[in-house]
């Protein structure tokens, strides 16, 4: 009997409602991660079934499952307090893309199917979807939110391997088990034994789990305990926070920061975008005059000035704050394309999304965060499109590109023998990037973030999640301060302490420990993608040519009868 299309969609819609329901702060039903592809496979099997010998059209089929997982989870970006069209972008952009881009592991799944067989397929799905998920983490569109690791993110218990894997582990473990778990029900539909195929899917799902429950319960925190204050002063980002004094924000912030400081305190943490200030500069003048939060000489801002004369009462604290600050560049330098004209002169200056940090020697140093949000902060292949920041949603004081930083700063701070890798907002959610600061020498992650852009939907807690994998795959203790949302720590096994409340102005006393070591994941990055994208390329190499060698072959094969038919006939040299 022909399969329907009614049967084939409802299976692809219930994939992707699986994945909703997996997902955390959504249905947060965690288990149903390992059987969410079931249906899709299924439902592909079904549409191979259905077009016979004809032309598959995989693509649709696909897309209308991860469509789905994709509005189910991130729904709550059309909450951003913009125009109705900028908010349909803002939603329909990360949504139709990104479910769009899901689609081609599977269609090249099918592609290998057609040349190589069914085994290889399986190989060139996984292979392709963790090389999807890799090269997502660094591009123009970068949007590694819906990374299938990324479930785990309020189940630390489960993947305390991660600092060997990183993320990607836990992707190629889902994937093994939806795999298996896919194959018992043909097998059983087939007629044909599953006894051998249960025991691979109680081993593909139990030696995982079994390994991190241990290391969980087993692992011992490590490096000397210190006091952190991290600070949540709760200004409304739409009304208050980019609207009102900035200075007397920052007095607000650093009172609250006071009600929380004992003897243990080393560092406190102001949150995402804290330090704002109209800032002016007269590069005519020799030198040049800088009012407000120039990287050229920050010293001179009266943020940096109050936070040193705050810092006088407390001599052991560092501060690490959240800015948007700006820098002149020298006229004879090639301005960048994310440069902006400084009106009335000829010179370009660059605008960023920054962290201020002033240790106990009182010299201010700064940080640019360097993943950027593709159209919130940075234009998508501005250097072939150009000129379009007026499309860009402001969610910072400012519109347009945002000046990057290739370098992952740390932030040393020698009394308290801190080393602080920061990790501005949306970076939290890169592991690689992460591990790349902790690589060079950080013992403590500071995560700074505001995080009240979209209300009290699910996107401030799932952004939370992210904080406690970084946890386990360097095995650095997280301190977070955001604007509001959820300020908190998370110890070396990813595990949350001392939440604050959602629209609470608080301050927060955490105790972390300051771990040196270097995990496995920290030294070799993610290994499992690169091995993935080997593996992809080789597959898609191997589906291009031998349709080509097949083709090939018969012709080969035929003219040589033809040379055979034609040649003379004569007596043999044995006959002779």
């Amino acid at each position: 009997m022909r399969p329907s299309r009614k049967s084939i969609l409802g299976l692809m819609g219930l994939g992707g409602l699986l994945w909703c329901l997996a997902w955390p702060e959504i249905g947060g039903i965690t288990p149903l991660a390992f059987v969410a592809w079931v249906p899709v496979l299924l439902g592909m099997e079904l549409v191979q079934q259905r077009a016979g010998a004809a032309r598959v059209r995989v693509v649709p089929y696909i897309y209308l499952a991860a469509f789905t997982w994709n509005l189910g989870c991130t729904w709550w970006f059309v909450l951003v307090s913009e125009p109705i069209a900028t908010r349909l972008l803002s939603v329909g952009g990360p949504v139709l893309i990104n479910a769009l881009l899901m689609t081609i592991p599977w269609w090249f799944r099918h592609r290998v199917r057609r040349c190589l067989g069914t085994l290889w397929s399986d190989l060139a799905l996984v292979a392709a979807w963790l090389t999807y998920e890799r090269l997502h983490h660094a591009w123009d569109l970068q949007w590694p939110w819906l990374c299938m690791g990324n479930v785990f993110g309020g189940r630390p218990a489960w993947v305390q391997w991660y600092e060997v894997t990183g993320m990607l582990g836990g992707s190629l473990w889902l994937w093994l088990v939806n795999l298996v778990v896919f194959r018992i029900i043909m097998a059983h539909r087939a007629g044909q034994p599953v006894r051998l195929h249960l025991v691979a899917t109680c081993v593909a799902l139990g030696v995982p789990l079994v390994v991190s429950l241990w290391r969980f319960h087993t692992y011992a925190e490590r490096g000397p305990a210190m006091g952190v204050v991290a600070v949540q002063p709760n200004l409304d980002p739409y009304s208050v926070k980019f609207h009102t004094a900035p200075l007397e924000q920052l007095d607000r912030m650093l009172d609250l920061a006071g009600t929380g400081m004992d003897t243990t305190v080393k560092l406190v943490l102001l949150p995402e975008t804290a330090l704002q200030e109209s800032s002016t500069v007269d590069p005519r003048s020799t030198p040049p005059t800088f009012i407000g939060l120039w990287e050229n000489d920050l010293a001179a801002s009266r943020s940096a000035q109050r936070i040193k004369a705050w810092q006088s009462q407390y001599p052991q604290v560092a501060v690490l704050a959240g800015m948007s600050s700006y820098q002149l560049l020298a006229p004879t330098a090639e301005p960048p394309i994310y440069a902006r004209p400084l009106p009335g002169t000829d010179h370009f200056f660059t605008a960023s999304n920054a962290a201020l940090f002033i240790g106990t020697d009182g010299v201010p140093r700064y940080y640019r965060k360097s993943k950027l949000v593709a159209s919130v902060e940075q234009m998508p292949f501005e250097r072939v499109l150009g000129g379009l920041d007026e499309l860009a949603i402001d969610l910072g004081g400012t519109t347009g590109s945002l000046a990057p930083q290739q370098e992952r700063t740390v932030f040393h701070d020698a009394r308290a023998r801190l080393a602080i890798a920061p990790a501005i907002c949306y970076e939290s959610v890169f592991g690689e990037h992460v591990a790349g600061h902790v690589r060079n020498g950080a013992n403590l992650i500071a995560v700074i973030t505001n995080d009240g852009w979209w209300g009290t939907s699910p996107g401030y807690r799932q952004h939370l999640t992210f904080s406690s994998l970084r946890a386990i795959e360097t095995r650095r203790a997280v301190a977070r301060s955001a604007n509001t949302g959820i300020s908190c720590a998370f110890d070396q096994r990813g595990v949350m302490h001392d939440p604050t409340e959602w629209w609470v102005a608080d301050a927060v006393r955490l105790s972390v420990r300051l771990n040196d070591r270097i995990t496995f994941y920290v030294r070799y990055g993610d290994l499992i993608g690169r091995i993935a994208l080997v593996i992809t390329l080789a597959l898609l190499c191997a589906a291009v040519v031998l349709p080509w060698w097949c083709r090939k072959r018969p012709r080969r094969t035929q003219n040589r009868g033809t040379r055979r038919a034609m040649a003379p006939s004569g007596p043999s040299k044995r006959t002779t």
